[in-house]
């Protein structure tokens, strides 16, 4: 099949998707009952260097946005949002710059800390670009020299990544060497961030001094776009040998996307600027050859914006650099991989966490907006409409303040916000709120009680396997809400610090399964690694009820003496209630704790049930019931002292253990989350 006739059959599937969403018909990760076929090299095989060749705009041609001496579009902008870029930037600038030292950037190699350099740094970035927008919505010249300063404090940085990431450089972590340079997240964010700001405003920072655009030119050269071209070595380009293991992940569609613009706008050779948007291609082919083929999300809702969005920016910068020649968005399985954050939505700014992430994983609803207008999907469109008027450019009020507060700023992603903003205020919203979804190969399944509603209990789990990026060791964990309030919560990552991602990983108590809610055999938890998965999965789905099954034998490391422990989760509809069935065989008899963490406080009662209340004490009370002939309650109090965590769940979080009266070898043992 040619890549014409892939296209038009692909236009013609993503129709009958969008026909079987309108009537409800959904299943496997949102979509129709119809399996999900997973495109294999779709970039490179899409944006040849054939095509390249004639379809790429020259340097001097592409014109994705407004340039700053081109008033109209910016004096378009909302008054309201020109008011609060310019009051933003002129509060920033009465503070100054701060200073980056070597010391603060030896705090990771000295005691793990990455944020007190991490967050100068990024201050630095979100200000300039503060002030260039500010000056590109005003256009008086009056805040070029601070952009200067900005501009050139930045060039004057010796790395312009972070801390955490210069493990990639031959001498390691420490102070960055400077004649080794390293392409990672932050440096590509910069340089994006550079590049931007020559195209917006070269000609006018040309009149306060014609070596500013001559120094950015010269420093992403030297920096980023020379080792990104010349090396193929770097883990995440996933240029590695046939049959390497390391899969690639958030980092490659993330850095290539900012690759993209600033090989877009910065690369005068027109045979360079080929040659890399040839490379990035491939590079983000193996992101997407790595994808799962149901199009779920294996870093979770909390990476979607640096993932899927990312992915999403890579293809539609393409787009836009090739005069919109493709149909590469008529794919249904890229607007199934913009879908999954519209399944894992629980109520509010909740969403599945598993993983390195939070419960709190709002998406950047101004980008999700595009992603559902490029795929033509209403719903997903309008979902991102809702989101960018609650905390996006386009919102209003404290909404907009929210943006404007973003720790890692993006101006790719504030441009189209920005100049978009009357269309997104006009635009239809929804607080989607999915009824179910089932993603066979990822081995997750969501389900509330009815679509549309956050009333009931709702249940999502986790059947996958712990060798996931940024996986914990949660195979089979569960997350159940109630009237769209926590009650059996994933504890989700403290702030990142050098042991996160060393060889101590799982030492950490958040990481561990016997913190997750999970069974604990005979003392032994489970095991990192894609060997430890979950097996034998079914799932089926009704008006009555949603379950799934699996076996989570192979998840434990072979000491825990496990032949089978079928799981099997229940969301009854009519009765209001999720079920959890354990029926496990071992080989030998030994004590089993099943651990439950709540936020809630628990409260023990005689007949073997368990009241849960919010610790806000508004809100319905959750009951755990179980049988107390088998089961006994231990209630442990965790208390919480990661800033991150207690923004998630208070001051203290619990950790119920059903722990077996007895020792034991076989049993069938159940419990239920039902309203008080």
């Amino acid at each position: 099949m040619n890549r014409r006739n892939f296209l038009a059959g692909s236009a013609a599937l993503a129709g009958q998707h969008k026909l079987l969403r309108s009537m409800g018909a959904l299943s496997f990760g949102g979509q129709m009952n119809q399996p999900l076929v997973a495109p294999h090299n779709l970039l490179s095989t899409t944006y040849t260097e054939e095509f390249l060749q004639s379809k790429l705009l020259p340097l001097n041609q592409w014109h994705p946005y407004p340039r700053c001496s081109e008033r109209a579009a910016w004096e378009a902008v909302p008054a309201d949002i020109r008011t609060a870029i310019v009051d933003k930037a002129l509060a920033e600038r009465k503070e100054g710059w701060q200073v980056l030292l070597a010391t603060s950037f030896l705090e990771f190699k000295r005691n793990g800390n990455r944020t007190r350099y991490q967050d100068v740094n990024f201050g630095r970035r979100s200000k300039l670009q503060h002030l260039v927008l500010a000056e590109c919505l005003e256009g008086k010249g009056r805040f070029l020299d601070d952009i200067t300063n900005g501009v050139w404090l930045i060039c004057e940085e010796s790395f312009w990544g972070a801390p955490a990431h210069l493990g990639m450089q031959k001498a390691g972590p420490g102070l960055p060497d400077v004649t080794d340079p390293v392409v990672e997240l932050f440096g590509a964010e910069t340089v994006q961030l550079l590049a931007w700001t020559k195209y917006l405003l070269g000609e006018q920072l040309d009149t306060v001094s014609p070596l500013i655009n001559k120094r950015i030119v010269l420093e992403s050269e030297r920096r980023i776009l020379g080792p990104a071209r010349n090396r193929n070595d770097f883990w995440w380009m996933g240029f590695g040998e046939p049959g390497h293991d390391d899969r690639v992940n958030n980092w490659t569609p993330w850095i290539n996307s900012n690759l993209l613009i600033a090989n877009l706008i910065l690369e005068e050779d027109p045979q360079l600027r080929l040659h890399e948007i040839t490379r990035i291609t491939r590079s983000v082919d193996a992101y997407l050859n790595d994808y799962w083929p149901d199009a779920g999300e294996e870093e979770g809702p909390g990476y979607f914006s640096r993932s899927p969005l990312c992915f999403f920016e890579c293809v539609s910068t393409l787009e836009s650099a090739t005069g919109n020649s493709t149909k590469i968005f008529a794919d249904p399985f890229i607007d199934a991989m913009g879908r999954f954050i519209l399944n894992v939505h629980i109520a509010g700014d909740d969403y599945v966490d598993y993983g390195d992430v939070h419960g709190k994983a709002a998406p950047e609803g101004d980008v999700l907006y595009r992603y559902g207008k490029a795929v033509h999907d209403a719903q997903l469109e309008a979902f991102g409409a809702y989101y960018a008027m609650k905390s996006g450019w386009a919102a209003r009020g404290e909404g907009l303040q929210q943006a404007l507060n973003m720790h890692l700023p993006s101006l790719s992603r504030s441009l189209p916000a920005i100049l978009a903003a009357n269309e997104i205020r006009s635009a239809r919203q929804e607080d989607v709120l999915v009824r179910d979804a089932w993603y066979p190969d990822f081995g997750l399944m969501t389900a509330r009680v009815k679509a549309g509603s956050t009333d009931g209990m709702y249940v999502a789990v986790l059947a996958a396997n712990n060798g996931r990026s940024h996986s914990h060791n949660d195979t089979g964990n569960f997350v159940i809400y109630e009237d769209g309030q926590p009650v059996a919560i994933d504890v989700g990552v403290e702030a990142y610090t050098a042991k996160t991602f060393s060889a101590d990983r799982y030492s950490i108590w958040t990481m561990q399964s016997a913190y997750h809610n999970l069974p604990t055999v005979g003392g032994v938890m489970q095991h990192n690694g894609v060997q430890y998965r979950a097996t034998d999965r079914r799932y089926e789905t009704s008006d009555r009820q949603a379950k799934v099954s699996f076996n989570i034998a192979d998840a434990y490391p072979k000491d825990a003496g496990i032949r089978s422990w079928m799981r099997t989760v229940t969301l009854d509809r009519v009765n209001d209630k999720v079920t959890i069935e354990e029926n496990f065989d071992l080989e030998r008899a030994v004590p089993v704790s099943l651990s439950i963490m709540t936020s809630r406080i628990p409260a023990v009662s005689a007949d073997g049930s368990i009241t849960m209340r919010l610790a806000s004490g508004e809100g319905k009370d959750a009951l755990l019931r179980f049988s107390g002939a088998e089961l006994k309650p231990v209630v442990e109090k965790i208390a919480i002292t990661d800033p991150n965590l207690r923004e998630d769940w208070g001051s203290a979080i619990y950790r119920i253990r059903l722990n077996t009266r007895q020792s034991v070898a076989k049993g069938n043992l159940s419990y239920e989350f039902s309203k008080a």
